[in-house]
């Protein structure tokens, strides 16, 4: 008896032994199948670990993950929750956007975790009257255990983020939580010398979110080993060849790319990762080796000491293929909505809007293997910026995909000499700039070629943000009302700001598709970048978005490359949503909102 209760006191007084946070997830945790796709004991992608072993590290304090789309995010950061509340049982406070997003997220997936979670299950108080947990203390928003208290709360108030001191704080989608919020919450832990602050969220914006937070850090990275040429390389979506230059990561078969788009099929069995070093082809089986001898590598030596932060796009998710990500892309490519998800969900990167004023050094980029005045396109359109006594033209050629190719660009001096040029290069349709001081004389040379010609104005909006609209107008007394029939000219009105934005991501292949010829001439390039946007503070302390033109560059080429996009969506290029017939409809619209057009 002696014997057996030496034995209970031994092992009372006797030091725990302590789990790495990754060996007790895996004991300890449970994924039921309604909230995995991989249920069972929780098993923790080699990639996680570090983040989780930073939560027993005394140095680290801050733990920043900005990670794209299933790669685990949220289950790694709730796993390493736990292991601190079963282990080191402080008060936390978990702030997420809203509380119904809190409310749903604790309901649905953080109580089941507990019940199925011994450790944290053992934590639970139990109610006196039924033997079970208490569902009094144990709620949505907030679990009272029997060491510590976890609270939820929403980012709506900062009244919800004010309370007693806490010492661990979990912001959970950062991105969508108010700065002011934020900085309120971090007051619940002022004061503290041992803390930790774990932040998580795919990025929106540079400003005053997770890409921040992670500038911030240390700036780690995965690396991982190519299994060809064993180099350390880590998975990005655009990349820097033995040559120099810029390419995509992903590549796939030629023969997948059709007049009218993709055969998805041929890019799924043949898309694969090229190694930056070697060029080897890395496929979706190579992976998890890969990932398994990864190491996170720090890329910022002068971060605050404690905060640890890491990127990680949907590359390295076991879930997602190079073909699936490649698919993806292909299907947004040519949109600014779509490509924005993209870029935010699966790349992990914020939606620069720096990237439209991409340094001119880079225009090379855009330059494909065809030579001025060769026939690009299924449509080719010509379009021109009338000056004083000149007129700047662009040629380009468009495909029913959205591509689009430079065919010739310049300053002429007559209309004379933009017949030549349509002719030379087999366009199918015009469209000139009608604003100025020689309106009349356009309106007149537009009417007598007014089966292929339009004539245009750019505004800075037009009436429920259209992108364009088509009036038919008698260019010799201004009737637009239909009064005088015979002799009218299609006119489009352009919403020049929408093109504007799209035409500087295209200019920057943020959005694919748009080329160039080989040797462009430098004049075409200086005047496609030489329109930047700049934020100013005006008077009353409002931040604007500024739109200017750099000092003796001219924007002419720019304007009329926004021309022949808006020409190209008005006659049924790349658009899905109508007939792509290319022969130009007139259409009449009525009404209008008054503008001053600027493309002058």
């Amino acid at each position: 008896m002696a014997s057996l209760l030496d034995n209970k006191i031994s092992k009372l007084y006797s030091r725990r032994k302590l789990q790495s946070p990754v060996d007790w997830a895996f004991n300890n945790c449970t994924l039921r199948d309604n909230i995995s796709e991989l249920p069972g004991s929780l098993r923790i992608f080699p990639y996680a670990k570090q983040p989780l072993e930073d939560l027993i590290d005394p140095y680290v304090n801050k733990v920043t993950l900005c990670w794209g789309s299933q790669s685990s995010k949220t289950t790694t950061m709730y796993a390493g929750i736990a292991y601190l509340l079963s282990e080191f049982p402080k008060d936390t406070l978990w702030i997420m956007p809203s509380a119904e997003n809190a409310r749903q997220f604790s309901k649905g997936r953080w109580l089941p975790f507990i019940d199925d979670c011994k450790p944290l299950k053992e934590q639970c108080p139990l109610s006196i009257a039924t033997g079970r947990v208490d569902s009094e203390k144990i709620t949505n928003m907030r679990q009272e255990f029997l060491s510590c208290t976890l609270t939820f709360a929403g980012a709506g108030s900062e009244n919800n983020v004010k309370s007693a001191p806490v010492a661990y704080l979990v912001l959970d989608e950062i991105d969508e939580i108010d700065p002011d919020i934020r900085l309120a919450a971090l007051e619940r832990i002022k004061g503290r010398r041992q803390y930790k602050i774990i932040q998580t969220s795919t990025p929106k914006d540079e400003q005053g979110g997770i890409w921040e937070e992670y500038l911030y850090g240390d700036q780690r990275k995965y690396k991982m080993p190519c299994p060809h040429c064993d180099e350390k390389i880590e998975f990005t979506w655009r990349q820097t060849d033995k040559d120099g230059k810029l390419r995509y990561s992903v590549a796939f078969n030629e023969d997948a790319k059709l007049e009218d788009g993709y055969d998805f099929e041929l890019v799924t069995s043949s898309a694969y990762y090229r190694c930056p070093e070697c060029d080897g082809k890395i496929l979706d089986a190579h992976k998890p080796n890969m990932i398994k001898n990864g190491e996170w590598v720090s890329d910022n030596p002068n971060a605050p000491r404690g905060h640890h932060s890491y990127h990680l796009n949907s590359m390295y998710a076991p879930a997602m293929t190079f073909a699936s990500l490649m698919v993806a892309w292909l299907q947004v490519c040519h949109s600014t909505h779509g490509l924005k998800k993209f870029v935010q969900g699966n790349l992990a990167e914020p939606w620069r809007e720096d990237w439209a004023n991409q340094d001119q050094a880079d225009a090379n980029q855009l330059e494909l293997d065809y030579q001025q005045g060769d026939l690009k396109g299924e449509v080719r359109i010509l379009s021109a910026d009338t000056q004083s006594e000149s007129f700047w033209f662009v040629v380009r050629g468009f495909n029913r995909d959205g591509d689009s190719y430079l065919i010739d660009c310049g300053q002429v001096a007559t209309f004379a000499e933009l017949d030549g040029k349509y002719d030379q290069h087999t366009c199918q349709c015009a469209i000139i700039d009608c604003a100025g001081n020689r309106t009349a004389e356009i309106y007149e040379e537009v009417h007598k070629r007014r089966s292929k010609w339009f004539g245009s104005r750019g505004w800075k909006t037009l009436q429920g943000d259209q992108p364009y609209r088509m009036q038919m107008k008698d260019p010799f007394t201004g009737d637009n009302k239909g009064r005088a029939g015979k002799s009218k000219i299609r006119y489009l009105h352009v919403n020049k700001s929408l093109y504007e934005d799209e035409l500087a991501r295209l200019r920057s292949a943020q959005i694919s598709g748009f080329y160039t010829f080989t040797d462009t001439p430098k004049v075409y390039y200086d005047q496609l970048f030489a329109t930047y946007w700049t934020k100013e503070t005006d008077r009353s302390g409002h931040i604007k978005v500024v739109k200017k033109v750099k000092r003796n560059r001219g924007d002419h080429l720019w304007d009329c490359e926004i021309l022949a996009r808006a020409l190209s969506k008005f006659v049924g290029i790349a658009r899905i949503d109508v007939d792509q017939d290319i022969t130009p409809k007139p259409k009449k619209v009525r009404g209008g909102r008054s503008a001053t057009s600027f493309w002058s």
